[in-house]
């Protein structure tokens, strides 16, 4: 089986599972189908930080697990906005290292607390979403879904200038520019399930949300790169591991759902 149909085939299934399973599937199902998920992403998390034991990982994993659900009982608004102003670190740590070249940091519990900063506010956002209703939860992933889809195809067509060569060799503004204004169009077209009033709100929090998927993709590329491996792990074929798919989404998910918070109390 080539790669390709691999990616494509993963893809359906995976994406038609969520789809259905977050529409259909009682509640408690599809919160254990995330904290899986979010168990998968903390153990790769935690082999990306350095080399650890199998034991080592799996404690990181309960304690990532155990943190989210304390912050989605205690202080979910909280949290979310840590894990705003998170990636607005990671941003600049981003474009540091793209624009200098300078080592990043290889520090293993600095690396654990980034890890935990990356997931933890992300968990509690797909929990938060999930509970107030499962169709906004299927709003941020086809926003981000359709980012990837835009980029890959523009990046493809027309890529030609680097993104961030430092850090991740095979984007292109092209694909950016392409999975923005897909994006846009997307949040356009399904207007009428985000409770968001006004035109340039929805454009406003489609846009943020776009951004950080970007940078999600970019640290844990730079993450990647730091390690020497190409993917995060082998469970999902054609993609590779768990994080390597959820990337994007655990910078998008706190910033679209505090953005949606915030839209919708205005």
């Amino acid at each position: 089986m080539s790669n390709l149909l691999a990616r494509v085939l993963t893809a359906t299934a995976l994406g038609g599972f969520v789809v259905l399973g977050t529409l259909y599937l009682p509640l408690g199902v599809m919160q254990a189908f995330y904290a899986l998920l979010g168990i998968g992403a903390a153990l790769e998390f935690a082999r990306l930080a350095g080399p650890v034991s199998r034991l080592e990982a799996g404690l990181y994993a309960l304690g990532v697990m155990a943190l989210a659900v304390l912050g989605a009982r205690l202080a979910p608004l909280a949290l979310l906005w840590l894990g705003v102003a998170w990636w607005l670190v990671a941003t600049a740590w981003v474009m540091r290292y793209q624009a200098r070249g300078v080592p990043a940091p290889r520090s293993r519990p600095l690396l654990f607390g980034v890890g935990l900063l990356c997931l933890v506010p992300a968990l509690v956002a797909l929990h938060s979403l999930l509970l107030r209703d499962p169709k906004l939860l299927l709003a941020l992933f086809a926003l981000v879904w359709s980012a990837d889809v835009f980029a890959y195809a523009g990046g493809r067509r027309f890529g030609q200038r680097k993104l961030a060569s430092r850090v991740s060799p095979g984007k292109t503004w092209e694909g950016f520019a392409s999975a923005l204004l897909g994006i846009l169009a997307v949040a356009l077209a399904g207007s009428a399930v985000l409770p968001v009033k006004g035109g340039l709100t929805l454009l406003a929090l489609a846009l943020a949300t776009f951004l950080a998927s970007v940078v999600g993709d970019l640290l844990e590329s730079l993450l990647k790169r730091l390690r020497g491996v190409k993917d995060s792990g082998t469970l999902l074929p054609g993609h590779g591991g768990v994080l390597d798919r959820v990337d994007s989404l655990l910078a998008a998910a706190p910033v679209f759902t505090l953005g949606l918070l915030l839209a919708t109390r205005a």
